[in-house]
């Protein structure tokens, strides 16, 4: 079957706050966000399981049409914070398994 990219996910990297004793207050820029199309699967399907071993049910995967390798805090998906997990490549494709935030 095809698979296909219709979901969004925004990764994200923190903004570089740091403090300026000239202005005597903390500056720096707002958080890089990158938007890359993706599919987006939970693990609850059996396939994955024997992929990735252990996972839990706030894990989703995000299917990369085309490899993401920049380095990132956290992403987005429908207004939700995800934390990397772990990634691997499956028919040399990138899939990163993140984590919800339990907040």
């Amino acid at each position: 079957s095809l698979m296909r990219y219709t979901d969004t996910v925004i990764f994200v990297v923190k903004a570089n706050k740091h403090y300026d004793p000239d202005a005597g207050k903390f500056v720096g820029g707002e958080p890089k966000q990158t938007k890359r199309r993706c599919h987006i699967s939970s693990p609850s399907l059996s396939k994955s399981v024997l992929v990735f071993g252990d996972l839990k049910t706030s894990d989703i995967l995000i299917h990369l049409k085309r490899r993401y390798t920049d380095t990132y805090d956290y992403c987005l998906i429908n207004g939700r914070k995800y934390f990397f997990v772990r990634e691997s490549i499956v028919n040399r494709r990138q899939v990163i398994v993140v984590r919800g935030d339990s907040s």
